[in-house]
């Protein structure tokens, strides 16, 4: 994972053309300060970077320290979200969430669910277990 303000640049573009990149940044001003990108997501601006590939918004909202321990922990399983335009792209970012012993949620398209799960997002840094997060993304 790297810092969202060095994203752009950092891969060259025709190297992932047409591949799956899950963006997991945040777009921060400084310690907990969503930066305002005017009513954009963030995954927005790395699919303008990146012309062609297949952006899947996932693995940003949880804590890292959740994050090391949800997926094996006993109970049930804590819902990692998936936003973008591709659908068999998500299904293959869905997979790899199953695998890493969380519960996938679909919240929609690039920019709506992605603005969803971003810093100022209500399901930012919000741990849900699976049936919460779809009760929640069903209303």
């Amino acid at each position: 994972m790297v810092p969202f303000d060095s994203v752009q640049g950092l891969l060259p573009q025709d190297a992932v053309r047409e591949t799956v990149l899950v963006d997991a940044t945040n777009a921060f001003n400084g310690p907990g300060n969503a930066r305002d990108l005017g009513g954009r997501g963030s995954s927005e601006l790395v699919a303008e970077w990146y012309p062609g590939t297949r952006i899947v918004k996932s693995l940003n909202t949880m804590h890292f320290e959740t994050l090391a321990v949800a997926g094996t922990a006993p109970g049930p399983r804590l819902a990692h979200f998936t936003a973008g335009d591709d659908g068999k792209a998500k299904e293959i970012v869905a997979g790899i969430i199953t695998d890493l012993g969380f519960a996938p949620v679909d919240t929609g398209p690039l920019h709506s669910g992605g603005i969803l799960q971003q810093p100022g997002g209500p399901l930012f840094n919000r741990p849900l277990t699976e049936a919460q997060a779809l009760a929640w993304t069903s209303h």
